[in-house]
């Protein structure tokens, strides 16, 4: 199991610059037309929160990215990758995301924790991201649960390859989004 000494810990901070265009195209891939997300004369004018705004599962979009900085220490948890899955993203908000804000996010891991699965024990990560406005007001907060078999020696000997492995996906770019990771 990880080490619990690592609650709480800084993952690392970054800036998300949300675009119109980019909100569109993921609300287009989850197949929601809502005019809210498409079309600013649907939408109802400039903000607050009368523009564009995004889908309420948008952060998922850049959350990788923007926490690309803490990768180090997310390697310390020494979690097995090769059987790393998603297992809970939760989001709560003060107001929806707008088109062409800035969001500063500030992600932690806030508990660590194994569990008996049917093949053994599994490692349990949950991270939180906090997102604040221009003006250092909430936005929204996101927690997500990771699960993976505990690991072994083996694991920890893939340490390299999952590096480079997680290095090659964390640089995938998209289009419309500006992101800005710095390690903490």
């Amino acid at each position: 199991m990880p080490s619990r000494d690592m609650i709480g810990r800084l993952l690392s901070t970054g800036t998300a610059t949300v675009a119109a265009e980019h909100i569109g195209a993921f609300a287009r891939a989850l197949g929601d037309l809502n005019p809210r997300y498409l079309d600013p004369r649907e939408a109802g004018g400039s903000g607050p929160c009368g523009g564009i705004v995004a889908p309420p599962t948008y952060p998922i979009a850049f959350m990788t990215q923007a926490m690309a900085g803490g990768m180090d220490t997310f390697l310390e948890l020494g979690l097995n990758f090769m059987t790393l899955v998603h297992g809970e993203q939760e989001f709560e908000y003060t107001r929806p995301i707008e088109a062409g804000e800035t969001l500063t996010l500030t992600g932690r891991i806030a508990d660590l924790y194994e569990k008996p699965g049917s093949n053994g024990m599994l490692d349990f990560a949950v991270l939180e991201t906090e997102a604040v406005d221009a003006a250092g007001e909430p936005v929204f907060f996101s927690r997500n649960t990771l699960a993976a078999t505990a690991s072994n020696p083996a694991a920890a000997a893939s340490r390299t390859i999952r590096r480079m492995f997680l290095g090659t996906l964390i640089s995938v770019p998209f289009r419309g989004l500006s992101i800005r990771a710095t390690d903490q």
